[in-house]
């Protein structure tokens, strides 16, 4: 990400048990123009990418930030969010 975020964001969220009765989609979409640049990062203990139902795990964290930086049109080279893949 070139320059500062017009964004930053972090949450986490501790548990001494999880289970889940069905494994929840994961997915998080951005709408909006102009476009950006977005970085995401998850840190997760004790909880696999993947969990699996039915499964309990211990003592488990994940940790979650989000940086985002708007690129403004005028930007050169800058993609449009309908030029992105």
């Amino acid at each position: 990400m070139k320059g500062r975020p017009d964004l930053d964001f972090f949450t986490s969220v501790k548990a001494k048990e999880l289970s889940f009765g069905r494994v929840p989609e994961k997915k998080v979409d951005y709408y909006g123009e102009p476009a950006d640049e977005t970085e995401v990062e998850v840190e997760r203990d004790n909880i696999p990418e993947e969990p699996e139902e039915g499964v309990t795990y211990r003592d488990v964290q994940v940790r979650w930030s989000v940086a985002q930086r708007i690129v403004h049109p005028s930007e050169e080279g800058s993609p449009t969010r309908s030029e992105r893949p």
